[in-house]
């Protein structure tokens, strides 16, 4: 039986994130025995890991302070900027050689002007996007794609091979961030070809569940078709996957226009997927506008 890394004779890990995504990868990180230091904005998703191995920080100024390697799992730019330079951030307490790794989906130039930000603090940035969602990260087989220089990668390697089974670099830091949006911009294409070949079966007066099976087991299988399935079909999968495919996208489409890259098959064919997908979404964001109008009215 493998025995748990002892925390004291490596570095010490830090996690900050602990959304749909974020919170199964640290609990891996704990259960791995790495006992990481936690922050979060809100109290109680903390109390969550109370009586657990993990060790809870104040703020995010004592995960700087506390930590070698810190994992970044949050929305985008604008959450991290807030986390490494707001009020209390980490990096004006984070030690000298402390790397950051990112595992938020934003803009390639982002984390390139970020390694340069952090450069004179001797602080070192990891590219490393993840792909699989939060099932893959509760069995520890997310792919996480790692840009930046190998020794930095390899620093954070403890820290990645609790939740994932995969890291794949491809190349300096920025790199992983566009293979990730080539990625999310494929998948938001594959998505809506999902919708119209359940639409089409539908028409053809196809059995949905039988034709699921074949699409999903089949030579057309991809992970869209499972999401559709296990969802219940496109509405609800367009509220689901809507707001982060969105952002992902329309990142993908500033990344190509930066490059000077004309506009190809792939992602005209997400961009039309995201407008299909508000179409689709857009009752249910009706009758939560009525809710909260409802709910505001009675107070």
């Amino acid at each position: 039986m493998p025995t748990s890394p002892d925390p004291t004779a490596g570095p010490v890990h830090g996690f900050i994130g602990l959304g749909h995504q974020g919170s199964p990868m640290a609990e891996r990180m704990i259960a791995a025995g790495l006992r990481p230091w936690l922050w979060a904005r809100r109290a109680e998703v903390l109390d969550r890991y109370r009586g657990t191995d993990a060790r809870l920080a104040s703020s995010p100024a004592e995960i700087g302070a506390r930590c070698d390697v810190i994992g970044l799992c949050l929305y985008d730019a604008d959450a991290i900027d807030t986390v490494l330079f707001g009020d209390e951030g980490l990096v004006a307490a984070a030690r000298p050689g402390t790397v950051l790794a990112v595992h938020a989906t934003v803009p390639p130039t982002y984390v390139t002007d970020l390694a340069a930000r952090v450069a004179d603090r001797g602080l070192r940035v990891v590219d490393a996007p993840v792909s699989g969602g939060d099932e893959a990260a509760a069995a520890g087989k997310l792919l996480v794609i790692t840009g930046g220089e190998p020794d930095d990668v390899a620093v954070c390697e403890p820290m990645f091979s609790t939740y994932s089974d995969h890291v794949v670099p491809v190349g300096p830091a920025g790199a992983a961030q566009a293979a990730k949006l080539v990625n999310n911009s494929l998948m938001a294409a594959i998505t809506g070809l999902v919708f119209d070949a359940f639409e089409l079966g539908a028409a053809l007066h196809i059995d949905e569940p039988g034709l699921g099976r074949i699409l999903g087991g089949g030579s057309a299988a991809n992970p869209s078709v499972h999401h559709y399935l296990a969802l219940g079909g496109a509405e609800t999968f367009s509220v689901r996957a809507w707001p982060t495919l969105h952002k992902d996208v329309a990142l993908a489409r500033r990344a190509s226009d930066s490059v000077g890259r004309a506009p190809g098959p792939l992602l005209a064919g997400a961009e039309a997927t995201i407008e299909d997908m508000a179409r689709r979404r857009a009752p249910w964001e009706e009758a939560r506008r009525r809710g909260r109008e409802a709910a505001a009215g009675s107070d």
